[in-house]
């Protein structure tokens, strides 16, 4: 029996006591019963609002619209796109508001799927299509959304990248319909349980100002490692708390971001923009405890090489594309130029500006500032290749030869390109490939930058550049001069993910990488001085995925070292730590994310 039939029954039951008080008074008094009912105005208003499009999803093309509430019904979302390849994805957010007065439930759902306009029973195997609650939870009927409250849809359609046989062209149609009605006894309150972000975000402390663990005013202080004055705990990064997913992140001698995910230990770095939570590997749990150290922390038993080679700036690539090698040889003597033309398979030496071709009787660094290019001769001003000398030391000049018209930002620009895997990504999808792909579902394609963005071209800049200064990568200068570590990747080309976005190359296979620098700054590292006592320290020495100079003949790229960031050659072995992101909404099964407690993930 419901609670409304019960309320009724109650009713009649006092009404036939009363006709019993009657029947004993009426010789005694004259009964009357006054009454005044007022019925409150009320209001019925479920409607959309809000839209936010994922911006690594596929973008909208001249015959495609983005989602938007129709401006007619303000309860319907339209979007049409195209999936081009497998990967592709369009995923976006809408507000459910119940802005009246009365309670509502949802009633039916009314899911329709049709491809080439037939209704299907069942998501075709090439497609992932999804409405959820924002955090993942499933929408059910009769879950309640009462007045003055929002409910966040999450929808996703995505062409899947792991099938084995592409179809051919498709239309998809989709729709979801909940149909609200006024709640009664049989709603259900939506049970949004307590996901790992959430339980992040509740702890976390703004880090532009002092706290319990914070000394200074102005909050943590990047130009010092992390201690029990400049930051223990979970910080919001200032500047993003008005973001929809702000990012949080661990910083110091914490013992509470641990987590076994995969059958891994896993320690908790931070949060992502989109909400997910970015993880660094931590060894193999033992009796259901983290408390890994040392090369036990890493994906390998051995050490790895970041890249086989260091004599080409390519090499500092997580991807690199064509090489130029360096080679060196006395200048003196040859003729100079501050640039070249190219007609017929020759190269020119030419003028610009006020600076011509000339012969220098010796090199230095500063008289080669606007004369980088060279035949290499001491008679010759044309050439099938030319070279371009980047640094002189002691009347030596080094240089990369270039050909085919190109001149020294082609050359560049080729060896930041992306068709070659580094060997560290080789051995990194390797292991993903034999331990993680039944979890990919689980894991958000987030960025892992490899920021070769320039901090300071040096002898490389053909307008000016002291071929006395080495080419520094913009990381070295986060971390060496402004102490200002930033979580976003500068160029596109450097910001791998598995899927190409607006904001992704898309060159990855699998959603892992490594942790940047910056990552390392944010946790509690700084270059060169030791931390034995934060979460990143592991008494050993690893890579990240951030370079930091092309000198003479060798390459500087970004590790960690008993706790400090470092640099050293790629072709070095260290080991390796590699990185992945659980997606938003991910829950928690159990755990309080000691390392004697990890928190579970199933």
């Amino acid at each position: 029996m419901n609670r409304r039939n019960k309320k009724i029954t109650t009713y009649f039951i006092i009404f036939s006591l009363l006709i019993i008080g009657i029947v004993y008074a009426i010789l005694q008094a004259n009964l009357q019963i006054n009454g005044i009912a007022k019925i409150k105005s009320n209001s019925w208003d479920i409607h959309f609002d809000n839209i936010v499009i994922n911006e690594n999803s596929v973008s909208i093309g001249s015959d495609d619209n983005a989602a938007t509430i129709d401006p007619e019904n303000n309860c319907k979302v339209d979007f049409s796109v195209t999936l081009n390849v497998p990967g592709d994805f369009y995923e976006f957010t809408v507000d459910a508001v119940n802005a009246g007065t009365i309670d509502a439930m949802i009633g039916t759902l009314n899911k329709t799927l049709k491809v080439n306009n037939e209704i299907v029973s069942e998501v075709p195997d090439y497609l992932d299509y999804s409405v959820t609650y924002s955090d993942g939870l499933e929408i059910l009927e009769n879950h309640e959304l009462n007045a003055g409250t929002t409910e966040t849809y999450l929808v996703r359609l995505e062409f899947r990248s792991d099938i084995e046989e592409l179809p051919d062209a498709t239309t998809i149609s989709t729709s979801l319909e909940p149909e609200y009605t006024q709640a009664d006894s049989g709603a259900i309150k939506v049970p949004h349980p307590q996901t790992l972000l959430d339980t992040i975000a509740e702890n976390a402390v703004i880090d532009n100002i002092a706290s319990t663990y914070v000394t200074n005013a102005n909050g943590v202080q990047f130009n010092a490692i992390s201690s029990d004055t400049n930051g223990k705990g979970i910080y919001l990064r200032a500047g993003t708390e008005n973001d929809t997913y702000p990012i949080y992140y661990y910083r110091g001698d914490v013992d509470n971001n641990h987590v076994i995910f995969a059958n891994f230990c896993w320690k908790i770095v931070r949060t992502t923009d989109t909400g997910g939570v970015k993880l660094i590997y931590d060894g193999v749990p033992s009796n259901g405890t983290c408390s890994n150290t040392g090369t036990a922390t890493n994906i390998s038993t051995t050490d790895i090489k970041f890249n086989m080679n260091s004599n080409s700036p390519a090499y500092v690539g997580y991807m690199y594309g064509d090489v130029y090698t360096y080679s060196y040889l006395t200048g003196t003597n040859w003729y100079y130029a501050p640039d070249v033309t190219y007609e017929n398979g020759t190269y020119i030496l030419a003028a610009k500006g006020s600076y011509n071709v000339e012969k220098k009787s010796t090199i230095s660094g500063t008289n080669l500032n606007y004369q980088h290019y060279t035949c290499g001769s001491t008679s010759a001003t044309t050439c099938t290749s030319v070279r371009y000398v980047y640094f002189v030391s002691d009347s030596i000049a080094y240089f990369i030869k270039l050909s085919n018209g190109k001149k020294v930002e082609d050359a560049l620009s080729d060896m930041f390109s992306n068709t070659t895997n580094s060997t560290i990504k080789t051995a990194i999808d390797t292991w993903y490939q034999s331990n993680m792909t039944s979890y990919t579902n689980k894991l958000e394609d987030t960025v892992y930058c490899n920021d070769r963005s320039i901090g300071a071209l040096g002898g490389w800049n053909p307008d000016g550049g002291s071929a006395t200064e080495h080419l520094y990568f913009s990381g070295r200068n986060r971390v060496w001069t402004t102490y200002s570590p930033s979580l976003s990747c500068t160029n596109k080309n450097d910001s791998f993910t598995v899927s190409e976005s607006a904001i992704g190359n898309g060159k990855l296979t699998y959603p892992v990488g490594l942790l940047t620098s910056d990552e390392v700054m944010l946790a509690g590292g700084k270059y060169g001085t030791t931390n034995s006592s934060y979460y990143l320290n592991n008494n050993t020495k690893y890579w990240l995925g951030s370079p930091h100079y092309f000198n003479t003949n060798d390459i500087g790229e970004f590790g960690v070292k008993s706790g400090a960031l470092y640099i050293h050659s790629p072709v070095v072995e260290h080991g390796v730590r590699a990185s992945v992101s659980l997606k938003l909404g991910t829950q928690i099964s159990g755990g309080s994310g000691t390392s004697s407690d990890p928190y579970i993930v199933e």
